[in-house]
């Protein structure tokens, strides 16, 4: 199932180069269109001149597709650096409201609850999430990547939907996020802007321009600013008419794209939850309202962001609902009769049925949960579901949420004690660092931070001691309240976090975890705008030297000696045709020459990303088994090549 995501990720980057160049085609048909208008007007006005023009004029082609070409790229530039800001741009162009992580009304805290579940399974950060407040129902995902994904959703998508329903709707976009279609969605726009922006254009010379110069009564006899006025109005219109058949061309290619990604993604949603009939009868539901219009000016924009169609259109960027639940379902279409069946109570059943030994496996592992070793196939069973998280991960999310204290987890929801929950994670095992931490948080947080650190100091202290696979948990939960925080109050914090860091003069394992994960939620506060990964393009050959060190880090990570550390890292780069290298000291594996190392991997080429999962896997169960810090290590190595991996659920071997 890894060569599975992994091969996914290669279409759609191949799908995003196919787009390019049909997009290409589509300003290619525009320049030539506004060229012919340009020679038409060219050719009749140089008749009666002793050197009449031809329909071929090199100059006129140059100075036209020049124009034409800057004036759509301009467009898409603008367009896409007003979304620069991630899915938040999106959400707020939509009219959509953020929900607080504490908000306490049962409808809204059912969606954040399913959203919470849906992260953890799929491991994926817990993004942020917006309601529009609109009857119909529908709701989308927005972002350039795991960091600035936003979920919203209208009213009436969380009034109207059943639990089961909703938790399909939602799983469905959480496909989006794994599989980078939001990406996609968000260059889609950018581009059909441009191209739009001739008609725009055309519209004012039509509607402001020409009628100004028409009007223009200077100059006497001889005043053409009538007939240049008439002449721009004329070219006005032209445009209008080219840069809506420009539109209609982008449009199409935008339709094509979208249906077929809709299909994948409703086909994720039943991996996810193995409940058919959820999906399906939030499918069901939409096509027994009699419209469905989402009521926003912007919908229309952002058309092929949505669940389903939020406009009445001729270019539908979704497949027909029929076709949707046929496939879902696994039914001929002449069998799936009409999408106006209510199933409300059908869907609580099939829920029922079709969770319920899923849950019950996930409750049974939990209680074996706070053991902090995995067997060998129950990491490489989880790594085989990257990208793809099934119900038994769903469920067994629900059972690690679950079990943590309610002051805890009332706490993560808290911009404030969110950060309290963070900081203790921190707290070292020795007394002596533990005061020098004490110090430097009193130096640096807000006394309420500091009040929320005393109050939770024991109930975090038990949930970790209990189950330490439960720290990532928190921090996962802990990112949208985080999230609100001001630039400056971002900053304050993650210096604290390094104080809390360097207090005892080392950085271990998982405060540099701790670190790396929230330096990279905060980097659109702090930098302002989304984090985009760089063109993943380059091997193993030319990053052996990161990849060497990211194998070596792992294997001193779980070794008992330097025998060890070898045996296991040659096992990894054998895996990757590496032979048998020399193993980096210890001391050449420092926290920061990780960092460096694992930056320059989001480079690696997405087969590639594959082998050194599997490689890494390798070196973490040399020894038969993985300990909690180990896996935590290799979920943070999935994270930055963009490859979500599911937790490790015990007792759970591939078959």
């Amino acid at each position: 199932m890894v060569m599975d995501f992994i091969g996914d990720q290669e279409r759609a980057r191949s799908q995003t180069g196919r787009l390019v160049i049909l997009f290409l085609l589509a300003v290619l048909g525009t320049v030539l269109a506004v060229y012919f208008v340009a020679a038409t007007v060219a050719v009749f006005s140089s008749q009666e001149s002793e050197t009449p023009l031809g329909w071929w004029i090199p100059e006129l082609l140059l100075a036209v597709g020049g124009g034409t070409i800057l004036v759509i790229l301009i467009g898409s530039l603008i367009k896409t650096a007003q979304l620069s800001s991630g899915g938040k741009s999106v959400a707020e162009a939509l009219g959509g409201v953020l929900v607080h992580p504490d908000e306490r009304d049962p409808d809204l805290r059912k969606l954040l609850n399913v959203v919470e579940e849906m992260s953890i399974a799929s491991g994926c950060p817990v993004p942020p999430v917006y309601v529009m407040e609109d009857p119909s129902i529908n709701a989308f995902a927005a972002g350039f990547g795991f960091d600035s994904a936003v979920i919203g959703v209208t009213r009436g998508c969380i009034e109207q939907l059943s639990r089961d329903e909703l938790q399909g709707v939602i799983a469905h976009e959480f496909s989006h996020i794994v599989h980078g279609d939001m990406k996609l969605n968000i260059r889609l726009t950018g581009l059909i802007f441009g191209i739009m922006a001739i008609g725009f254009i055309g519209y004012i010379a039509f509607r402001f321009i020409g009628p100004v110069l028409l009007h223009t009564r200077s100059g006497g006899k001889n005043n053409s600013g009538p007939a240049l006025g008439l002449a721009v109005i004329v070219g006005g219109l032209v445009l209008m008419g080219i840069g809506a058949l420009g539109t209609l061309a982008a449009r199409l290619i935008q339709a094509a794209v979208s249906r077929q990604r809709e299909f994948l993604a409703d086909a994720a949603a039943v991996d996810y939850t193995r409940n058919p009939a959820g999906i399906a009868g939030a499918l069901r539901r939409i096509g027994g309202i009699q419209t469905n219009r989402l009521e926003q000016a912007a919908a229309s924009e952002f058309q092929h962001f949505f669940f389903t169609s939020a406009l009445s259109t001729s270019f539908a960027t979704h497949p027909p609902l029929a076709d949707r639940i046929a496939r879902i379902e696994n039914r001929p279409l002449e069998d799936v009769g009409g999408s106006n069946e209510s199933t409300s109570s059908g869907s609580t059943s099939a829920s029922s049925s079709g969770l319920v030994s899923g849950f019950a496996a996930a409750a049974a592992v939990a209680d074996s949960g706070s053991r902090e070793v995995r067997g060998a196939d129950e990491v490489r069973e989880s790594l085989s579901h990257l990208g793809d998280a099934d119900a038994d991960h769903l469920a067994y999310a629900r059972v690690l949420i679950s079990s943590l204290p309610d002051s805890v987890r009332n706490a993560v929801h808290d911009m404030i004690g969110a950060k309290a929950v963070c900081l203790l994670l921190l707290v070292d095992s020795d007394e002596d660092v533990r005061h020098a931490q004490a110090e430097e948080l009193s130096k640096t947080m807000d006394a309420a931070t500091i009040q929320e650190i005393k109050r939770l100091r024991a109930p975090v202290a038990g949930v970790i001691s209990g189950n330490p696979e439960l720290r990532l948990v928190l921090v996962d939960l802990a990112m949208p309240a985080l999230a609100r925080m001001a630039e400056s109050d971002a900053t304050i914090f993650l210096q604290a976090v390094d104080a809390m860091q360097a207090a005892d003069g080392r950085i271990d394992r998982f405060e540099w975890l701790i670190g790396r994960l929230l330096s990279a939620h905060f980097g659109r506060l702090t930098g302002g705008k989304a984090s985009r990964s760089p063109n993943p393009n380059q091997s193993t050959t030319t990053l052996a030297g990161p990849v060497r060190l990211v194998l070596a880090m792992i294997a001193w990570s779980g070794a008992r000696n330097e025998d060890q550390a070898l045996a296991a890292f040659r096992a990894g780069a054998r895996r990757m045709n590496l032979g048998d290298l020399d193993l980096p000291g210890r001391n050449d594996c420092s926290v920061t020459a990780l960092d460096q190392a694992l930056d320059q991997l989001k480079r690696l080429r997405w087969k590639d990303r594959s082998s050194l999962l599997d490689s890494a896997v390798d070196v973490i169960c040399a020894d038969g088994q993985a300990t909690i810090g180990e896996v935590e290590l290799l979920r943070a190595l999935a994270s930055t090549l963009d490859c979500p991996m599911p937790p490790v659920l015990p007792g759970r071997v591939s078959s």
